[in-house]
């Protein structure tokens, strides 16, 4: 569906449940079908649900909860063999999946986290639900050797791909050892954003042989199941407007999505673009999505501050893109398990989290909600004992997110409370703080109907009257500290209508 038709549907119910006098007595919802779950048809509409370093095999035996949850895909870590394949899973770090050695799906199956045979398993029972799955793929640098940090032959791990490692065109050979952040300067012949990596060498991307390399592990991946990409590293591949500048994107991203139409999947595609991308960010969007993490980080600092009003900012730094193109999080593996899990949303609790993805998954943008491990010494590969991402609170905010796609946003905020009005119909309401508090304040600047509301969470009623929201965020935890409020007979409607 698309998302004019999405706007013109959802205004067509806002003036039915404002106008209409049907009464019906709300049923209970019967058991959806295979892909009956209220998900988007494309992922840049829905949610993405990151499960970190799950297996295949973990993922699909919890495909149905996802589907419930309402999140439209799921993100697996990188399918490609890993630094230090032969260590056993729970010998080993995170990290190290980072440091692929192939450019192929891990030959013989991944040794933490599946079999070939183990992803289409899971890509199937996807399918089953309407769930899309997105793999992360490393295409910007290959594994070290031990100890090593730099762009020279003998940094290169003896790991690495034969076909690769031998041959000192796929490099960028030039000896740098870092990242020039300073200048964000692209197109230098030593340290830059596009020819060094921190230490780890550094691919060279715009050799054939490494973007055909690339473009074939994604057709690989096309054809187990996959229908979409998450580039790590995006920002600090070259682009073809850059003074070094190569065809890499548009030979791997258009090859991988004109492959992927012939099989009739429409492939979703976004990039790790952090802080500033050196370079106007359109030149990356005419190819694929992008992160904008500072504005999700901005709001989790916010949120952890009890700064209502900082919270509520629907600033973008990645200004001026359409929806479509942007990707939000309240956290990411990187905010919280570099440096050994001392990243910097380590120190916001789950609830200060959650509470943050009320915030930003309200918003008409994609937006990624990623699990923290239970247990940071857990195998690799094991299902995090974490369910946050399946609560009640989080999941109703998934199942706003997707009804209002493509729908006008008014975000705001009163005393503590930030809210967020969607399509003039429905509100998601955030007490920043925590804890319980009595809503009642003016929302008439947002246009939202007089009428009773019932929060999808807790069952409570809400009263917006003369522009006037009047009620009470519960004290039964966080979830009644977020609320999704719609007209008591809007559950029927949607039903009648789908």
């Amino acid at each position: 569906m698309s998302r004019k038709l999405k706007r013109f549907l959802s205004s067509l119910l806002a003036l039915m449940m404002v106008f209409s006098l049907i009464s019906y007595t709300p049923r209970e919802v019967q058991a959806a079908t295979a892909s009956d779950y209220g998900l988007m048809d494309s992922v840049a509409d829905g949610v993405i649900l990151h499960a970190w370093n799950w297996s295949f095999t973990n993922i699909k035996n919890n495909m149905k909860d996802i589907a419930e949850a309402g999140y439209t895909a799921v993100q697996t870590s990188p399918v490609q063999r890993p630094k230090d394949s032969s260590m056993s899973s729970d010998n080993t770090g995170w990290w190290k999946v980072y440091q692929p050695t192939s450019l192929c799906f891990s030959p013989g199956g991944h040794p933490w986290f599946g079999t070939k045979d183990d992803f289409k398993a899971m890509c199937d029972e996807a399918e089953k639900y309407g769930v899309k799955v997105i793999v992360d793929i490393v295409a910007n640098h290959m594994a070290n050797d031990t100890g090593r940090k730099g762009n020279t032959r003998s940094d290169i791990s003896s790991q690495n791909e034969e076909t690769y490692r031998d041959d000192d065109s796929c490099w960028h050979l030039n000896g740098s050892t870092g990242i020039d952040y300073g200048r964000n300067y692209r197109g230098d012949s030593t340290d830059s954003l596009t020819r060094g990596f921190g230490g780890w060498p550094d691919l060279n991307t715009g050799s054939s042989k490494v973007q055909q390399g690339v473009l074939s592990l994604l057709k690989e991946c096309i054809d187990l199941g996959a229908d979409g990409f998450r580039f790590d590293a995006a920002k600090h591949i070259e682009l073809p407007t850059d003074p070094d500048g190569s065809d890499f994107w548009p030979v791997v991203i258009n090859g991988a999505k004109n492959y992927a139409s012939s099989k009739g999947i429409d492939l979703y595609c976004y990039g790790e673009i952090l802080d500033d991308s050196g370079t106007t960010i359109s030149n990356y969007t005419k190819y694929m999505a992008v992160t904008d993490n500072r504005a999700g980080n901005n709001t989790r600092e916010n949120v952890k501050n009890g700064n209502a009003s900082g919270a509520a900012s629907s600033y973008l730094y990645y200004s001026g893109e359409k929806a479509d193109n942007i990707v939000l999080w309240a956290e990411s593996h990187d905010t919280y398990a570099n440096d050994n899990f001392t990243g910097p949303s380590v120190s916001s609790s789950q609830d200060v989290i959650n509470r943050t993805w009320a915030i930003v998954a309200s918003r008409d943008f994609a937006a990624l909600y990623y699990i923290r491990p239970s247990d940071v010494r857990a195998a690799m590969g094991a299902a995090s004992g974490n369910t946050s991402w399946k609560n009640k609170e989080v999941a109703e905010v998934n199942k706003f997110h997707n009804y209002f796609s493509g729908t006008s946003e008014y975000l705001g905020y009163d005393g503590n409370v930030v809210y967020n009005v969607r399509n003039k119909a429905g509100v998601v309401l955030v007490n920043v703080p925590g804890g319980s508090a009595s809503v009642n304040f003016s929302i008439s600047k947002t246009g939202m109907a007089d009428g009773t509301y019932t929060d999808q969470v807790t069952g409570n009623k809400f009263t917006v009257s003369g522009g006037n929201i009047s009620g009470q965020i519960g004290n039964t935890g966080i979830a009644e500290q977020l609320l999704h409020l719609q007209f008591q007979n809007r559950v029927e409607v949607f039903l009648l209508i789908h």
